[in-house]
């Protein structure tokens, strides 16, 4: 088997898996209209039934050439989707920005953001020859998402796309767009600069078919103000959270180096040393976490960052939730399919035995080069996660250490009452040859220094002299801001 294959990668994705995920429910619909729009980005990801609620949502209707479908300036409240025919649109100079006029031949998108924002119209668009459109009205939007929430994937690809656009969405809230760090069939992660601080951070918008669901919404600003309060080495700070557009954003400190996900894919297997040790900094993350009363929930390579000075982050609470409110029955369950542990697909409560099962899959994954179990048929998928016992990876990879392999096999036990009892106990069964003290309870200490352009370079040489004394002890990290 080759190593570092990816498939199936929507099943890796945070998403709601509904209210009963083990229904064996088949999937029917019009596969034509699929085939029709298959080809525009704003649809990808949508499955056919969630094609064929949209369908029945969209009105036909009819333009002759040189007929007037939205004007520049006015507020709308439709999209179009251009069936047939070609339009032309066009757009008004000004002091900031050119003339522009094209013509769009079908299938194409116009007016997409009258979903989210009632801003006026950027451009107009009438029709260049005789059209066939179909127009979804932002009320018979709302109610469709209401009825089916992962439609509401649409509104996160198109807000994406307008961050990314040169002349489309500049700020988000009071933070200035930047640049484009990453994006994901369900989140998008942009750079932007922080307006009191004058630095760079990492905005992170979150899926719409996320943010639409009722019991998300009100359990994420909930569960904010305990994410925001998280205060340890190995979990990415946050400064704060933005509405805009239809969802939220996190605002986070920007980082460098890469994702584990992308380690992992790159064809090689990392060391066993460096799979240790980014087991040890995970768990420690989530031990600090699930003293505090919060489950992460969606564990996995594509949250876990590994920063150039080879110090584990842990990412991404959008999903996170207190162990006392992680109950799901009759209640839509969120998390990445792949990852997800018995009790998160059946609804039952949660404790912090649900993150470590998830932490397994991951270093199942790092060693073997794939997930245990990854189906196309999610349903599938998702039973398999339920009764079948995770491989043991010295059958498939013979010569990895035992005391990862048994860390697999226990953190990925079925039962809770299997598994570890905490991330103490799991991090306690690794050996710790080749990696530094892992940081089960971090501490942090804040130094504040006040002095005058006389003393700068007295203060720069104590500075030196500190990262110096620190710098042989991997588990400690030294963080140096200047302001002024």
């Amino acid at each position: 088997m080759l190593f570092g294959i990816r498939r199936n990668r929507k099943n890796k994705d945070t998403q709601s898996i509904g209210e009963d995920p083990l229904f064996d429910g088949s999937l029917t619909g019009s596969e034509d209209f699929r085939r029709d729009w298959s080809e525009l980005d704003l649809f990808a990801d949508l499955t056919i039934q969630e094609i064929d609620a949209l369908k029945e949502a969209l009105e036909p209707v009819k333009f002759s050439s040189g007929q007037v479908i939205m004007s520049e300036g006015e507020t709308g409240n439709d999209m179009f989707l251009l069936d047939r025919g070609q339009v032309r649109i066009e757009a008004r100079g000004t002091e900031s920005k050119e003339h522009f006029s094209t013509v769009l031949h079908a299938p194409t998108a116009l007016g997409e953001m009258a979903l989210i924002t009632s801003e006026p119209r950027t451009a107009s668009v009438w029709a260049h020859t005789d059209v066939d459109c179909l127009r979804l009205n932002r009320s018979s939007f709302d109610k469709l998402i209401k009825k089916n929430v992962a439609v509401a994937r649409i509104l996160t690809r198109l807000v994406g796309d307008r961050l990314q656009e040169i002349g489309g969405i500049q700020k988000v809230g009071k933070y200035q767009i930047i640049g484009v760090l990453g994006k994901g069939n369900v989140a998008h992660v942009f750079e932007a600069l922080h307006p009191e601080l004058g630095q760079s951070v990492a905005l992170k918008m979150l899926s719409h078919a996320l943010v639409y669901d009722p019991q998300f919404g009100v359990q994420f600003d909930r569960e904010a103000q305990i994410v925001a309060a998280l205060d340890h080495p190995n979990i990415v700070r946050v400064f704060d959270f933005e509405r805009a557009y239809g969802t939220r954003f996190t605002v986070m400190e920007r980082l460098e180096g890469e994702q584990l996900e992308d380690l992992i894919y790159k064809g090689q297997r990392l060391s066993w040393s460096r799979i240790r040790r980014i087991l040890f900094e995970t768990a420690s993350a989530l031990q600090y976490a699930h003293d505090r009363g919060l489950i992460h929930r969606d564990v996995k390579p594509s949250n876990i960052f590994i920063t150039r000075n080879e110090q584990t982050k842990l990412l991404d609470f959008g999903i996170s939730i207190h162990k006392d409110n992680s109950e799901a029955k009759n209640k839509a369950r969120l998390g990445s399919p792949c990852y997800m542990p018995p009790e998160q697909i059946l609804g039952e409560p949660l404790d912090g035995r649900s993150d470590l099962y998830a932490l397994g899959i991951t270093a199942y994954e790092m060693v073997v080069g794939e997930v245990p179990f990854n189906e196309s048929d999610i349903r599938a998928l998702l039973r398999r996660q339920v009764r079948e016992k995770t491989p043991d990876v010295r059958e498939l990879v013979p010569d990895c250490p035992q005391d990862i392999a048994e860390f697999i096999q226990l953190t990925t036990a079925k039962r809770r009452d299997d598994r570890f009892p905490d991330c103490v106990a799991a991090i306690q069964s690794l050996s710790q040859r080749n990696v530094s003290e892992p940081l089960i309870r971090a501490h942090r200490v804040k130094l504040s220094i006040d002095y005058g352009d006389g003393s700068v370079g007295a203060v720069d040489r104590a500075i030196a002299q500190l990262e110096a004394s620190l710098s042989a002890h991997q588990s400690i990290t030294l963080k140096v801001t200047r302001r002024g």
